[in-house]
């Protein structure tokens, strides 16, 4: 009983010794200096890059399918027609398709989405994130 007191007025004296928080502090949005200015990115700068690491993401998860499927058709041939090991080997091989399959499907249904909602305007490679001093 006695640590549960103590903690709570810890914890009470943690609270009253938080600063107050000002609505008067304003945010510096200035961009740095010396080479340092590609940094900054305005609203519309920052879709494609969101789009872009989408895009790249997409890849990589593609290539580690693909990657799988290697390892089940190496397992495959190095199973030495061992039934346990082929069996294995066949569902690493439908699991990395399964696998390629899902990636290239969400891939389309984002690209379709996205086109579909904004009237074809947009895709991933043109993406643009609504802020809030936009019309």
């Amino acid at each position: 009983m006695k640590k549960l007191a103590f903690i709570s007025l810890l914890a009470l004296l943690q609270l009253a010794l938080v600063p107050s928080a000002s609505a008067e502090t304003s945010i510096n949005t200035t961009c740095p200096g010396n080479g340092f200015s590609g940094l900054c990115l305005s609203a519309s700068q920052l879709g494609p890059v969101v789009g872009s690491f989408i895009t790249f993401a997409f890849v990589i998860i593609g290539l580690v399918a693909l990657g799988f499927l290697v390892y089940g058709g190496f397992k495959w041939l190095t199973s030495q027609g061992e039934k346990q090991a082929v069996e294995e080997a066949q569902h690493h091989i439908v699991a990395a398709i399964i696998g390629l399959i899902i990636v290239f499907l969400s891939y389309l249904v984002v690209n379709v989405l996205l086109g579909f909602l904004t009237g074809g305007k947009v895709n991933l490679g043109n993406l643009s994130i609504p802020t809030l001093g936009q019309p």
